[in-house]
């Protein structure tokens, strides 16, 4: 009997050593990190994406331990009126998938848990701006491992699809003066305050002309071919 009862206990042992393991590999929103703000961005022309739109994030588990290999799903199936690339573009953060049909981009984190990643896309919001359907803030999802981490605000530096430049400056202009502004702006909020200001002029402006260094956003999405994802309804 003696001999029973030890066998026993050491099996439950092991059973919540094993237990205790797996729940530790569980992402843990709390301890992981995440862009409040994800900016989708143009590339230049030999189709490097915009430094500018760069958001990396941490995924650690319930111990706070960095979670290797664990897939990331950027989900915008719920931001309307934004349209993201799937063309093949130089990415120096790694290889991203394109889902067209759920209107997501993914990616496994890599040493200490980290991805980072850039997005190509656009609003459409020309000629003037203040053109609906409007993206509504925090309308992104972040998930890892299935896990949702946060749900950032997308805005986009080009607003009519065809590459930076003076027309997106008209379109910031019409959300800026609009009676949407908020709630239907969060295009066009690069700091996600939550309206529009000097300081997101001011930001695009920075952009606009690469006074960071990081690169133009000069191109957007081809027209045709694999080239863009439908518009997000």
């Amino acid at each position: 009997m003696t001999g029973l009862v030890r066998k026993a206990t050491l099996f439950a042992v092991c059973g919540l050593l094993a237990a205790g393991s797996a729940f530790a590999s569980v992402p843990s929103p709390a301890n992981s990190t995440c862009c409040a703000c994800i900016s989708l961005v143009g590339s230049d022309g030999a189709g490097t994406i915009d430094g500018d739109g760069e958001c990396c994030i941490t995924v650690r588990d319930l111990a706070n331990l960095p979670i290797n290999n664990s897939l990331v799903v950027i989900d915008f199936s719920a931001c309307s009126g934004l349209q993201i690339c799937d063309n093949n573009e130089t990415l120096p953060l790694g290889t991203l998938t394109v889902d067209c049909g759920t209107q997501t981009v993914r990616g496994f984190t890599g040493v200490g848990g980290v991805l980072c990643f850039r997005i190509k896309g656009h609003a459409n919001n020309g000629p003037v701006g203040d053109n609906s359907p409007y993206n509504p803030y925090n309308c992104a999802r972040i998930f890892a491992d299935g896990v949702l981490l946060c749900s950032p605000t997308v805005s986009c530096f080009d607003q009519d699809g065809t590459g930076m430049g003076p027309a997106d400056l008209s379109c910031w202009l019409g959300d800026f003066f609009s009676i949407n502004n908020p709630p239907g702006a969060s295009r066009s909020d690069y700091n996600c305050s939550g309206d529009l200001g000097p300081a997101d002029l001011s930001r695009w402006l920075d952009v606009f002309f690469d006074t960071a260094g990081n690169g133009p956003s000069t191109t957007n999405c081809p027209a045709g071919g694999k080239g863009q994802c439908a518009v997000i309804p």
